[in-house]
């Protein structure tokens, strides 16, 4: 061998040690499947994707130097034969696919249409480092006792209010400070037990605007610590929501009013298990099952396949059950909400030519002679027809998924609670 060959591999070694560091951070989730799961983490801002044991198993034996002969012998003696040229496409796929993801850690892999983040890292876990405290058990019973007041005396008669404009802008913003609570609530319980939020922004899941808390560092947790970290969000909007009670006893102020009925809205769609909110991680954690959302697919493709031979789904018959039950009503409701929503989004998208036609020439007359209500509506619909294009997007690129036109099989679960 020359010594050009002989430096040519030595190069191409510490190539590869350089890419497997990634092995260093590697967590062992605590989940209900039969089988281990690892978390990689990569990049300076962390992103978890999930390995399989055998994507594990490659790039740990060849961080300890195993050559692919060996790898392919020893997979061989598992049950099925492997061959060298196998075992080295695999172990490059996988190294290629985690290189690709670390080399771009923006990608989102959400189900929100943007980010735009508004407190930075930094400032978050400056401010969760107080407001961790509220989730030590003395100081959480008593927020809970008060909340329970809060709930006997809040008032519930009145929900159609007679409510002036600057009450109405008094009431948002209230109702957007329970909101950054909320965030703060998910990263103070994500502080509590030693991990490190994120960003907290701004951001449009569907087509509502929201704010969003980062708090992918969660998955270092225990499931039900982070089943504490899910609820956190609501739990602290609540606490606001019981503050809101008291003065609103106390002033009969109407804007109060009208924090608390969003507040109890904002709450309620919080918990649902369906669209990928609080009570999504709710489900998945406790249940102790990651990208719950794809779990919806797999589950109808094995029952599909049932008659051919398939790999066993990784839970046991209740978990398995209740899986299966929520696929059903996710489906359900995700039906439901399409069968709404599609005309409202076709009836715009038809509209919105003859709408821009008569809005530019009024933006081009001097002086302009467009009224506020049309400035209005075409703020409006044109904010619909990109949220509209984005979904769009997003459900041309699940049913690709779903049929199975691509596939990816390492995934990254990047968690956002809001």
């Amino acid at each position: 061998m020359t010594i050009a060959s002989k430096d040519h591999l030595i190069i191409k070694a510490m190539d590869e040690l350089q890419k497997i560091h990634w092995l260093q951070e590697c967590l062992v989730i605590d989940t209900s499947e039969g089988q281990t799961v690892y978390l990689l983490a990569v990049g300076t801002e962390p992103t978890y994707i999930r390995l399989s044991p055998t994507s594990y198993y490659l790039l740990q034996q060849r961080s300890m130097g195993v050559s692919f002969e060996e790898l392919a012998k020893a997979l061989s003696q598992q049950g099925k034969q492997v061959s060298t040229t196998a075992v080295r496409t695999a172990y490059n796929k996988v190294v290629g696919q985690i290189g690709e993801i670390e080399r771009n850690p923006k990608i989102d892999y959400s189900s929100f249409l943007f980010r735009q983040t508004l407190i930075p890292k930094r400032v978050v876990n400056f401010i969760a480092s107080y407001l961790s405290w509220a989730f030590y058990k003395p100081v959480a019973y008593c927020l809970l006792a008060l909340i329970a007041v809060a709930v006997a005396i809040a008032p519930r008669d009145g929900l159609l209010l007679n409510i002036s404009p600057i009450d109405v802008l008094w009431g948002y913003g209230l109702f957007l400070g329970s909101l950054l609570m909320h965030e703060l609530g998910h990263a103070s319980a994500c502080k509590r037990y030693g991990a490190q939020p994120n960003e907290i922004g701004f951001t449009v899941y569907l087509i509502w605007p929201a704010f969003y808390s980062n708090v992918t560092a969660a998955w270092s947790l225990k499931r039900w610590q982070r089943v504490v970290v899910d609820i956190g969000g609501v739990f602290f909007q609540l606490v606001v929501a019981a503050g809101y009670v008291l003065a609103y006893i106390l002033t009969s102020w109407t804007a109060l009013k009208l924090a608390l009925l969003l507040v109890a809205s904002s709450c309620i769609f919080a918990i649902n298990p369906v669209f990928k909110s609080d009570g999504y991680w709710v489900v998945a954690d406790s249940l102790g099952v990651t990208n719950l959302a794809e779990q919806r697919s797999r589950i109808v493709k094995h029952v599909l396949n049932r008659h051919r031979p398939t790999n066993a789904l990784p839970w046991s018959p209740a978990i398995l059950s209740v899986l299966a039950l929520y696929t059903v009503v996710s489906f359900a409701i995700w039906g439901y909400f399409l069968w709404k929503i599609l005309p409202l989004f076709w009836k715009i998208f038809l509209e919105y030519p003859a709408l821009l036609s008569a809005l530019v020439p009024k933006l081009f007359h001097w002086p302009p002679t467009l009224e506020m209500d049309q400035f209005q509506s075409f703020l409006g619909s044109t904010f619909m027809v990109i949220v509209g294009g984005l979904m769009l997007q997003r459900l041309c690129k699940l049913i690709f998924v779903v049929m199975g036109v691509c596939n990816c099989k390492i995934n990254s679960p990047k968690r956002s609670a809001f």
